[in-house]
């Protein structure tokens, strides 16, 4: 059976249509859960829709209650309003009737507000309670010219800070009075002040007061009533709403097992079936970590979209893996949240009974698709493996030992054997790539040293007679031969880093690794006079060991340092050193604060020769940068340079981090 598939499938193509043929076999299942998705959505729409519908009448019914609430509280409020203006025109009848006397030359202006003053003492009402008092119309702060209840007031400013008692401030009460009176003669404050009862004054409760100008006398007469009767009312009302829609409450269900809930604004749950508002507070919702009473007033802001989250059941308490669905309406006026909350397992519970129909019927042919499936991926893909594999093996340059496996289908076979072939061809490049290098190294090598021979007497020369015959020779001619001796110099240093740049790779890597710490410490040593001639300083930060040979470490080091020294210090400045270690490779960094590398120069600058405009201006043979790269790779790595932040360069050097054994880098 199988070599018979294994005929029957040999090429990409019968294979990529017997995967066509699964995929129209899977298309059953697909089918099944567009069913279940379809059924769901109808129901979940429709659930949701109920959801909502529930809220919206609840909330129409709240605003019904409220506006009934609303208006029995300021139809009391403004009962009690006008029965003050009465009690205040009525006290100040009798005043006028004291200052008509007074202008009439009957008593005296004096004896005139002292009988006011004095009735006005006297006047009571709501079972004694209620009193008037005068204060002046002084400004900023008036004065109290009678309080019947506070008569150590009299003849005081008012200018206690427990006067400041505004409802909506923290204003002076008798200056808003006084306020109210030099602009519109009369008007109604609201504030806070002492009760007083049988058994004496009690804390500050909420008062309303009327209060009107006497022009002549420039009195302020006012009076005021309590009004926590009326919000001790309200309350009485707001429980009795509450009451109400608690007992409807327990009618209604959102889905099955679904409720309606309110809390309000402090967090406090009102209504729910089985929780109180302590325990309301001190809940987190599981998916988010936060208070789910934070999470649900949130949603609140976008009515229109459910909150999910993670919740238990009745039936599994404490178990929180059961999703959950609920639409909040925010009610702003009494600072209520209205919540229909249900399972979301019970809106898929008819979609998922449709579903199992359809998966029974289909079971059979998905069984057969999917084992078919299975054993076609598998053929394709083994083959296909194999060669990603010696093509990674190919990538990281190990061409020794390499099996092409030529197998599968007709196509894969093409491919491997495409692969092998240019397996071969690289293989032959690369022998002729090293043979060539090692040619080249070896011309530099000889040139470089040969150069030397010839270069050094000619310097030697010139220096003699500069030393012998400086008196002899004219300026001119000693111009020429300090030339000479410069320019020779340069060629002998030129030379020298040529024959560093031929070495590279003569070094296999050591069995232990080298402290680099140590070895950047003798470089710096080597290179405190160029150091110290630019006043700067070198901070040597964590530098990993490497596997490397200790004179290559500082062969590397040197030309970096040499390179951020000569060309990118700035006076007064510092060059930081350090490395990171990153799994088989190890990253080293010099990092200099100078005037930086041209962006259009930094993919230049390990070129053999190459000299960027900085460094023309200073001394240097293009060849330090280039060994860097030529070690870099050499040990399985390369160098970059990148932009330091705040202005400079950082020249990086990467390389691999293995030992050496049996003359082989692991």
């Amino acid at each position: 059976m199988i070599d018979w598939l294994n005929r029957l499938f040999n090429t990409l193509r019968s294979r990529i249509l017997a995967l066509t043929i699964s995929m129209v076999l899977l298309s059953a299942f697909t089918i099944s859960i567009m069913t279940h998705y379809t059924i769901d959505r109808a129901v979940s729409k429709k659930l949701d829709q109920h959801a909502k519908d529930l809220i919206q009448t609840v909330l129409l019914n709240v605003e019904s209650e409220y506006r009934s609430y609303q208006f029995h509280k300021q139809a009391t409020l403004e009962r009690r309003k006008q029965e003050m203006k009465n009690i205040v025109g009525l006290a100040l009848s009798y005043v006028e009737e004291q200052y008509s006397d007074s202008r009439a030359n009957l008593i005296s202006p004096y004896q005139a507000q002292q009988n006011a003053i004095e009735h006005i003492r006297l006047l009571r009402y709501d079972q004694g309670v209620g009193y008037l008092w005068i204060n002046s119309m002084d400004q900023p702060v008036p004065e109290m010219i009678m309080h019947p209840t506070l008569p150590h007031l009299d003849g005081k400013p008012l200018d206690l800070p427990s006067f400041n008692s505004l409802a909506d401030g923290n204003g002076n009460f008798f200056s808003k009075a006084v306020s109210i009176c030099a602009e519109d003669k009369e008007g109604f404050v609201r504030y806070m002040w002492p009760k007083p009862t049988a058994q004496g004054l009690t804390v500050q409760q909420p008062k309303i007061s009327f209060v009107r100008l006497f022009e002549p006398w420039q009195w302020v007469v006012g009076t005021g009533v309590y009004i926590d009767d009326i919000e001790y009312e309200a309350q009485r009302r707001l429980a009795s709403i509450i009451k109400e829609l608690r007992a409807a409450f327990e009618q209604m269900r959102v889905a099955e097992t679904g409720y309606m809930c309110i809390f309000n604004g402090k967090k406090e749950m009102l209504i729910h079936p089985n929780i109180n508002g302590d325990t309301f507070r001190t809940m987190v919702n599981p998916a988010t970590g936060n208070m789910l009473v934070d999470d649900l007033i949130v949603a609140a802001r976008h009515p229109e979209k459910p909150l999910e989250y993670m919740w238990d059941r009745p039936d599994h308490v404490g178990v929180y893996n059961y999703e959950k669905r609920a639409y909040i309406r925010y009610f702003e006026p009494l600072d209520w949240y209205i919540v229909s909350t249900m399972y979301v397992t019970e809106l898929n519970a008819p979609a998922a009974t449709a579903q199992s129909g359809i998966l029974f019927m289909t079971l059979g042919v998905l069984l057969v698709s999917s084992l078919l499936a299975l054993h076609l991926s598998k053929a394709l893909s083994t083959p296909l493996y194999r060669l990603t594999q010696s093509a990674a093996l190919i990538e990281k340059d190990i061409y020794q030992d390499i099996d092409i496996p030529v197998s599968g289908t007709r196509e894969t076979q093409d491919l491997a054997l495409v692969l092998s072939q240019m397996l071969t061809s690289i293989q032959l490049a690369q022998s002729d790539l090293k043979q060539v290098n090692k040619e080249l190294e070896a011309f530099a090598y000889t040139v470089s040293h040969d150069l030397r021979t010839f270069l050094t007497p000619i310097v030697g020369y010139a220096q003699f007679l500069i030393e012998n015959y400086h008196r002899v020779l004219d300026e001119r001619a000693l111009d020429a031969l300090d030339e000479i001796e410069q320019q020779g110099d340069k060629m002998l240093v030129f030379m020298e880093d040529l024959l560093d740049l031929a070495k590279v790779g003569h070094d296999d890597r050591p069995l232990h690794p080298v402290n680099t710490n140590t070895v950047v410490t003798d470089v710096i040593t080597d290179l405190n006079s160029e150091l110290v001639a630019q006043q700067g300083r070198i901070v040597i930060e964590d530098i990993p060991d490497v596997f490397l040979p200790e004179s290559v470490v500082s062969q590397l080091f040197s030309n970096l340092l040499t390179n951020a020294i000569r060309y990118s210090l700035p006076d007064g400045e510092q060059i930081e050193v350090g490395g990171y270690s990153r799994g088989s490779l190890i990253q080293f960094y010099v990092r200099d604060h100078g005037p930086g590398i041209d962006e259009q120069e930094q993919p230049q600058v390990f070129d053999v020769f190459f000299r960027g405009q900085q460094a023309k201006k200073r001394p240097g043979t293009g060849i330090g940068l280039a060994t860097v790269q030529k070690i870099a790779r050499h040990y399985g790595g390369r160098a970059w340079v990148a932009t330091t932040e705040g202005g400079g360069a950082t020249l990086w050097v990467e390389v691999i981090n293995l030992p050496q054994v049996n003359g082989t880098a692991l």
